[in-house]
């Protein structure tokens, strides 16, 4: 057995400072008496001297609740400071106790290392004495229940440390708080709409700190960092209108146009989500309502920025309708919707298509919101014209059409639908109209459950149908004017499909027999109907036509580019280049890609006089007066309306689409020159 001394067990203080704990304790009992004070001064306020009326009752109850307020602080910070001055007191006594425990640890130490000078330096100093290693065992024995004391003492001031945070974090609850990290701006806020005297000015001036805090060069983790930490106050309007006018429409389109450039979606949720909050914050005429609406997208503009600012605003919606305040986003869908719209129509691209973005799509996703927000209005509003349904209608859906068909179920709900639906019409009648020069919707959308949508809207508005039906078939007075006429086409391009037409016809049936065309127009109208329907099948063999045709150009075009064009320049003045041309071109028409385009003859079912007699008799009935009559001015609006429509034809060739003579322009390889040669039959050619 050694009889060389064990070191001594570590008996340090527990960590912190026990003067500290006394400072806030002492802190927290002054603040208790202010509080208290306080609520002993609010109590008689039950009403203020020298206000009536309305105002008199907003003081009473702002004092009131000022004074209700104070009650709970003066509660929670009189429990706080007796808990504290509680745990204060123990750890007095802990480190009263250690200081003990060290003392003792010292005399020991310094005794037994004194005795055990004088016995290992005995007679028998070769072997250690009995005495010296009983005394080794005593002083390790004493030193290790020292250490257990010490051990148990710093455990029991933990413990208590613990239970006092426990009631310190139960203490926020009646302020807001839940004793977890971002109390802070919790409470604010609880306060801030217990007290809108106080919450109104503070909130603002953590507005104000924000943007300018946001509008300071930063790296990319910063901005995120500043995003999370504001986000929880941007639900406050206050703070939203501070933030958001602090920034202007500049510094919202920067902060867009960073979101929008971000490619990895982690990297936008705290900023989308903080723009996201401020705007479901801002009320209508609020500032930030004026702000966000006042971001613009150029729509002429050749630069891929506004598309990356729209590609932001998708993310905001997006973010917006995650979480759950698409209903306050939805005048903000409508108008960047609507500028997205106006940009694609411009570009001739989708905003996703024209950057490196992916998803979210802003036009989907400000659909998206409306879906969520489920307001027929504010559906009718995006659909009101007929530019938007062009756009919605010709250009590419990445994340399906479901939204859209919801969006129009909602508009059709809307007391707005009639203009909506008229609009639909309006759009389906662009560039059917002879000697037009625009552009005919020729997109799959309506082959999908968009054209059922658009089908139930405006078989569900009879009310815009049968009058434009009745001015097509002369009922009344004067010439069908230009929007009449569009309406009536886009009439016709919906009913190009078969299901359509009998959802369609089943309408107008049902409104003729109630009599909803009046009394003396029946016939007239539902023979205006019969010759709407003969337009739809002759305008689905022109869709078709227009469809393989576009087809069909563009292979034409690649083939010119990637094939005619080179073998020209290569083979010009060469002997051998009119044989090489002839074999390029007959392979050209052997693959066909030539351009010719031939579906066939139309096959579609045909409408004549005798369809419109026979369908309005069957319609009207006996309740339409004289059958024969009812014949007669069935025969005379089919006639009407067919005049009016007149025979829609395949599209005919335009100048872009001939290119191939472009290779007339090139000189003869072995004259110098030539004219440009005329290429024959181009019928069915676009």
């Amino acid at each position: 057995m050694s009889t060389v001394l064990p070191p001594p067990a570590p008996l340090p203080d527990p960590p912190g400072s026990a003067p500290a704990l006394g400072t806030v304790v002492d802190q927290l009992t002054s603040a208790g008496f202010s509080a208290g004070l306080t609520v002993h001064l609010l109590q008689p306020a039950t009403v203020v001297h020298g206000w009536q009326g309305a105002d008199a009752v907003v003081a009473a109850a702002e004092v009131t609740a000022a004074g209700a307020v104070a009650a709970d602080l003066h509660a929670a910070v009189t429990a706080a400071a007796d808990r504290l001055g509680d745990h204060a007191e123990l750890w007095t006594s802990v480190l009263s106790r250690l200081a003990s425990l060290r003392e003792d640890q010292r005399h020991q130490y310094a005794t037994a290392a004194a005795r055990l000078a004088v016995l290992v330096d005995g007679p028998d100093a070769g072997t250690p004495p009995p005495e010296a290693v009983a005394l080794v065992r005593e002083v390790a024995r004493d030193d290790a229940a020292r250490g257990a004391q010490h051990s148990a003492l710093l455990s029991d001031l933990a413990d208590d440390a613990s239970s006092a945070a426990a009631l310190l974090g139960s203490l926020s609850a009646p302020f807001g708080g839940e004793a977890r990290p971002g109390d802070v701006e919790r409470v604010t806020l609880r306060l801030a709409g217990v007290l809108p005297g106080w919450g109104d000015g503070a909130l603002t001036a953590l507005g104000v700190q924000a943007a300018a805090e946001l509008e300071r060069p930063m790296t990319a983790a910063e901005l995120d960092a500043a995003a999370r930490r504001w986000t929880a106050y941007a639900a406050s309007p206050a703070f939203a209108d501070a933030l958001l006018g602090r920034l202007g429409e500049d510094g919202v389109t920067w902060l867009l146009t960073v979101l929008g450039g971000r490619s990895v979606e982690t990297e936008r949720e705290a900023l989308a989500g903080l723009l996201a909050a401020a705007a479901g914050a801002a009320g209508e005429g609020s500032r930030a309502a004026e702000v966000l609406g006042g971001v613009r997208l150029d729509p002429t503009d050749p630069d891929g920025t506004p598309d990356t600012v729209a590609v932001g605003m998708g993310m905001v919606l997006t973010a917006l309708a995650a979480a759950g305040r698409a209903g306050s986003g939805t005048r903000l869908a409508v108008g960047w919707g609507r500028q997205v719209l106006d940009r694609e129509a411009a570009q001739g691209a989708t905003a996703v298509e024209r950057t490196t973005a992916t998803l979210p799509d802003p036009l989907g996703a400000a659909l998206a919101v409306l879906v969520a927000a489920g307001d027929p209005g504010a559906a009718a509003a995006t659909l009101a014209d007929p530019v938007s349904w062009t756009g919605l209608l010709a250009r590419s859906w990445p994340g399906g059409v479901s939204d859209l068909v919801e969006v129009i179920g909602l508009a059709a709900r809307a007391p707005e639908a009639p203009q909506v639906a008229a609009a639909a019409l309006h759009a389906l009648g662009q560039g059917l109209r002879p000697g037009t020069t625009e552009e005919v919707l020729v997109d799959d959308a309506l082959a999908t459950a968009v054209g059922s949508a658009v089908t139930d809207l405006v078989a569900g508005r009879m009310d815009v149908v049968l009058p434009v039906l009745g001015a097509a078939a002369g009922v009344g007075a004067g010439e069908v004017d230009d929007a009449t006429d569009l309406t009536l086409r886009g009439l016709g391009h919906l009913l190009a499909d078969d299901a359509r037409v009998r959802t369609l016809g089943d309408a107008v049936r049902g409104a003729l027999a109630e009599g909803l065309a009046g009394p003396a127009d029946g016939g007239r109208v539902a023979g205006g109907y019969v010759a709407v329907e003969e337009y739809g099948q002759r305008i689905s063999y022109v869709l078709e036509h227009a469809r393989a045709q576009s087809s069909e150009v563009d292979q034409q075009l690649l083939w010119d580019t990637a094939v005619t064009l080179p073998v020209k320049l290569l083979t010009w003045r060469q002997p051998y280049g009119e044989v090489v041309e002839g074999v390029t071109g007959e392979l050209q028409r052997q693959l066909g890609f030539d351009g010719t385009v031939d579906i066939g003859p139309d096959t579609g079912d045909t409408y004549a006089a005798w369809h419109a007699r026979r369908w309005a008799g069957a319609v009207l009935g006996a309740a339409g007066g004289d059958p024969a009559a009812v014949s007669a001015e069935a025969e005379a609006g089919f006639a009407r309306a067919t005049e009016v429509l007149g025979r829609p034809l395949p599209p005919q060739p335009g100048l872009l689409d001939q290119l191939e003579d472009m290779h007339g322009d090139l000189p003869d390889r072995r004259e110098g020159g030539r004219e440009p040669q005329q290429r024959p039959g181009i019928t069915g050619r676009r």
